[in-house]
């Protein structure tokens, strides 16, 4: 006799404005005086029982997956939102891991836009054909609570943000509920000024390049160029150019032709590298006795050098004057760094400080890492700290081969601290030296343009891409031991990753889950490669979280993120042996 093919039971209920489509799976049979519908055929073993108003709580669940669907009434034209959340109970014995991935492939497969349904009711029967396949076996019971938001609820979509064609409500393309800039045209323009102006420093833009750039009328660009001076916050050059001005009282900076020569026992020798104006300030603040030399070209790449002391070790920043994520602009960067390397040549260990992107998790809280959290490289099994995609290719199979690049450094000095702090944030979870740093930071950096201090938790949003460039706001996964995540960074040990060909959202993600990639960033090739071949043979990223993509689309964390990271290097540099002491 054939064993009993397990039924699928739905039970709706609703309470207040939350309705509850509970789904659990079950091999006795159903009472016939619930049941409203029994499904044959293809769809045999789908069961729908009569609305409850007992909305028979099923406890917490073991899992849970939220989500925001963005929607337009074509009706009415109003914009709405509903949140969805998958709650998911499994059977007994099921492990967190087996948890986790259960339920982010029921997701993912129930979001599909291929086959996406466009009305409540095939929405639900898709869930429960997903229960009752084998490949979801382990999940007991689904809850899908469903709750319409008011209007003082509702986020803002992101800027790519498609609304989804579902629930017989059509879609508009490129209408969601965007947050309208309603500033002065002439305060968006000074914004955008700025930021190119941080973007280019230490080089200077003409006026014609800002006009380029930004896009923007060359009457406001040049008022609002003298609003900026009259702030101080940039200041006119020769030929016509203007350049971002540092405003750091406690940093005496020079313009020279070419750099001084300083005495042996005076060189620097940790580099730290920086790519972003907000970087370069929050790394700087990390350091006493500090002098800035801004060897400025009006022709060619200017360079910014700033050198000071971070405990007992001389150290020497600089920042890239790249504009975009240009092959140029990543050329541009490797040449300034063989410069850096060049004039400084007692340098024993290279830093690559700032901000960059998380790879989500978006079921599994302990490897998702969050904006704000900081990542230090670490080698992996096959002895790499950095996977750069230089090409995709696909063979007759159908196969995905990435095309790498990689790197480790061949001293392993850093690498033996990074460990001891590994090991250390293991044994105790609250040894956090580094918290000092970014208060006695934030105190410093107070009169920037840029705040450094932590954003609001509520603007930490994360975005799942279902394809076709549709995306839907996923909630961040739950702490499965109930605790409340605190507001302080969480330092995460892995290997970073970048490339062009892997900007797409599912190549990013394959390519991460290939190579256990923990951050990608803007491109920083061809600087290892200078940093490599400058036989520069101790090397270490660590970048702090502002965005789930490359670091760069997300301007409100890139301040704090930045000075969380160099917090956290400043702790390692702290640890370090300084050889220099040695001879005196």
């Amino acid at each position: 006799m054939a064993a009993m093919r397990d039924e699928i039971v739905m039970t709706p209920s609703k309470k207040g404005k939350v309705t509850h489509i509970k789904m659990e799976r079950r091999q006795k049979p159903v009472n016939p005086d619930e049941v409203v519908y029994k499904a044959g055929g293809q769809h045999q073993g789908l069961v729908v029982n009569k609305p409850t108003e007992n909305d028979n709580d099923l406890g917490k669940p073991q899992l849970q997956l939220g989500f925001m669907c963005f929607l337009v009434d074509q009706k009415t034209d109003e914009q709405y939102v509903e949140s969805r959340k998958l709650k998911f109970w499994y059977v007994e014995g099921c492990d967190y891991y087996n948890q986790v991935t259960t339920a982010y492939e029921f997701f993912k497969e129930l979001v599909r836009p291929e086959n996406f349904p466009r009305d409540h009711v095939g929405f639900i029967k898709k869930c429960m054909k997903q229960m009752q396949g084998d490949r979801y076996k382990l999940a007991s019971k689904v809850d899908l609570e469903v709750q319409q938001l008011d209007g003082s609820d509702m986020p803002m979509s992101p800027d790519s943000f498609i609304p989804l064609d579902q629930f017989g409500i059509d879609s508009v393309e490129g209408v969601g509920l965007n947050k309208v800039d309603n500033r002065p045209i002439e305060e968006i323009t000074r914004e955008k000024l700025l930021t190119v102006l941080e973007s280019a420093y230490p080089n200077a833009l003409s006026v014609e390049d800002m006009v380029r750039i930004t896009s923007s009328d060359e009457a406001v660009v040049t008022a609002q160029l003298q609003e900026l001076q009259t702030k101080e916050l940039i200041q006119p050059m020769e030929k016509g150019g203007f350049i971002r001005r540092v405003l750091d009282d406690k940093t005496e900076v020079q313009m020279v032709k070419q750099m001084p020569t300083l005495a042996s026992n005076l060189q620097p020798t940790i580099a730290i590298i920086t790519a972003q104006y907000c970087e370069k300030m929050a790394v700087d603040a990390m350091m006493e006795n500090k002098t800035t030399y801004v060897r400025y070209k009006t022709e060619g790449e200017s360079n910014v050098y700033t050198t000071g002391y971070i405990g007992e070790h001389k150290v020497v920043t600089t920042k890239l004057p790249a504009i975009g994520h240009f092959r140029a602009a990543q050329i541009s960067s490797g040449n300034t760094t063989t410069r850096l390397l060049g004039t400084f040549q007692n340098i024993e260990h290279v830093f690559v400080v700032g901000v960059s992107g998380s790879v989500p998790h978006f079921t599994d809280y302990y490897k998702h890492g969050r904006l704000g959290d900081v990542v230090i490289s670490t080698l992996d099994e096959r002895g790499n700290l950095y996977y750069f995609c230089d090409k995709i290719t696909q063979d007759k199979e159908g196969e995905i081969h990435y095309q790498l690049k990689t790197w480790a450094p061949r001293e392993f000095g850093l690498q033996k601290v990074v460990d001891s702090i590994q090991k250390a944030t293991q044994v105790e979870p609250n040894y956090c030296p580094w918290q000092k740093y970014i208060e006695e930071g934030q105190e410093l950096l107070l009169s920037q343009e840029q705040d450094y201090s932590r954003p609001a938790v509520i603007s930490d949003r994360l975005y799942m891409g279902i394809g076709e460039g549709q995306v839907i706001e996923v909630q961040h996964p739950e702490n499965p031991e109930g605790f409340d995540r605190e507001e302080k960074p969480i330092i995460r040990f892995g290997t970073f990753g970048a490339g062009r060909p892997v900007k797409s959202e599912l190549s990013r993600h394959d390519f991460a889950s290939r190579y256990g990639i923990l951050s990608f960033d803007t491109e920083f090739d061809q600087v290892l490669d200078s940093i490599v071949g400058n036989r520069k043979d101790s090397f270490l990223f660590v970048r702090g979280l502002a965005d789930y993509v490359d670091g760069a689309r997300n301007k409100e964390w890139q301040p704090y993120a930045a000075l969380v990271a160099a917090a956290v290097t400043k702790s390692i540099i702290m640890s370090l042996h300084n050889s220099q002491l040695d001879d005196l």
